[in-house]
């Protein structure tokens, strides 16, 4: 099940409309109506406000199947990422690519 599918459920459930929650989220109703109709994906932080609101988990609202959940680990390192500066970001890039290429080759 998709995001914006899930996340509609959840509302219908709590029975809180999109107005409402887009209010709550301080955000236009058209960004959250395109959540629900996946057009597009809110940022972390929206979800953390999301899981908050709703008193739900994000495992709950995101529903992924289990090989394609975050790791600690890999939710650590995007948190990292994002704090560094492109140039940063793109020598950790490159330096991914060279020890995943070599992990392959053995």
């Amino acid at each position: 099940m998709a995001f914006g599918d899930r996340l509609l459920e959840i509302l219908e459930e709590k029975e809180i409309s999109q107005k409402e929650l887009a209010a709550m989220l301080n955000i236009a109703p058209s960004t959250l109506n395109g959540y629900i109709k996946n057009k597009r994906q809110p940022d972390f932080e929206l979800v953390r406000r999301i899981v908050f609101i709703l008193d739900t988990t994000a495992d709950h609202l995101l529903e992924c199947p289990q090989n394609d959940k975050i790791s600690v680990k890999e939710m650590s390192l995007i948190l990292k990422m994002r704090i560094l500066s492109e140039e940063q970001q793109d020598m950790i890039y490159e330096l991914v690519n060279i020890v995943s290429k070599n992990k392959r080759g053995t």
